[in-house]
């Protein structure tokens, strides 16, 4: 029998993440789609097998019989497509043909020429291609395997077959115009005396701050929000404002000449962690590999000049250890 042509690999992905969900607008947002793709998929399946496979009038949904005989057997043949590539690109531990990263907004400038010397001399891929953006765009990259691995705060628990490695853990802190003193005052007296430069709500560390002001019950008017620590960092130090944010997004505005005041955030602490994801299976010990370069990098660069600009920071910035 030939082979169906609107069946391969990623259309049986989806329909396995849409069987674990049981619904498809559970399994969009684990694979990082839109629901009316996730349907399509499994609409193209059913044409091309003759069958349906997917119970519609039941919630959750449920497999038909031949849905279920599918979902057994493409299970086994996913472990063993994703175990064909890891032995492929493994085999004789031969470098890589190419290295694909995703990394967010906020280490790109700073981490990148460290990273790119460690890895290259280390790993040895035939090409390094990194691209900067936004951690929830990485996440679909990563399970569209348009990158091979990424740097991104979202551990994405809800995704079935990826391997995580923690890297290092950073506090939110408060980046100030030169000539504003904010000592002694509290983040709702900064926030009635200047204006907040936010970051863009569809960037994490955005979303990550205007939750905290939820919590703490701060009100600051929206006046402008951008999408790259590098504008941030610009807005605050030509003294438009005040902005919270993390040590990376202080040094990647410095490392464009956007220099700001840092200062220890008032009131509740809180802070995000760095992972690195992959997907199981598929890089071997290359991704435990790549984590371990990362937080020597780190630690060996970075960390110092955390330390350097913010000695306020104490052990508040944390690589954490192997393993």
């Amino acid at each position: 029998m030939s082979w169906p042509n609107g069946l391969d690999l990623r259309a049986l992905s989806v329909f396995l993440e849409t069987a674990r969900a049981g619904n498809m607008t559970e399994a969009a947002k684990r694979l990082g789609m839109t629901q009316p793709a996730v349907s399509q998929y499994i609409s193209k399946a059913e044409e091309e097998i003759g069958a349906q496979l997917l119970d519609r009038s039941l919630r959750p949904i449920r497999l038909t019989p031949a849905g279920a005989v599918l979902r057994d057997r493409a299970e086994a043949l996913m472990v063993s497509a994703e175990a064909a590539v890891a032995a492929a690109r493994n085999v004789g531990d031969q470098p890589l043909a190419a290295l694909r990263i995703g990394v967010p907004n906020s280490l790109a400038t700073t981490l990148t020429p460290w990273l790119y010397e460690k890895v290259m001399a280390e790993m040895q891929p035939g090409n390094f291609a990194l691209r900067a953006g936004q951690s929830g765009d990485h996440v679909r990259a990563l399970m569209e395997r348009e990158v091979d691995l990424i740097i991104a705060t979202d551990a994405a628990e809800n995704l079935g077959g990826i391997v995580r490695f923690q890297l290092f853990r950073e506090p939110f802190m408060l980046m100030l115009p030169a000539d504003y003193d904010a000592r002694e005052k509290g983040l709702d007296e900064i926030a009635r005396e200047l204006p907040l430069i936010r970051f863009a709500g569809h960037n994490i560390v955005g979303q990550m701050v205007e939750r905290h002001l939820r919590r703490i019950r701060v009100h600051a008017p929206h006046a402008c929000e951008f999408d790259t620590a590098q504008a941030v960092s610009a807005m605050v130090a030509a003294g438009h404002g005040f902005a919270v944010a993390t040590p990376m997004c202080v040094l990647e505005g410095a490392a464009l000449g956007y220099d700001v005041v840092t200062a220890p955030l008032p009131g509740p602490a809180f802070a995000r962690t760095l992972h690195v994801l992959a997907r199981g299976h598929e890089l071997g010990q290359q991704a435990a590999a790549f984590a371990r370069i990362a937080r020597g990098v780190l630690a060996e660069r970075i960390y110092p000049m955390c330390a350097q600009r913010m000695p306020w920071l104490g052990d508040g910035f944390r690589v954490f250890a192997e393993g």
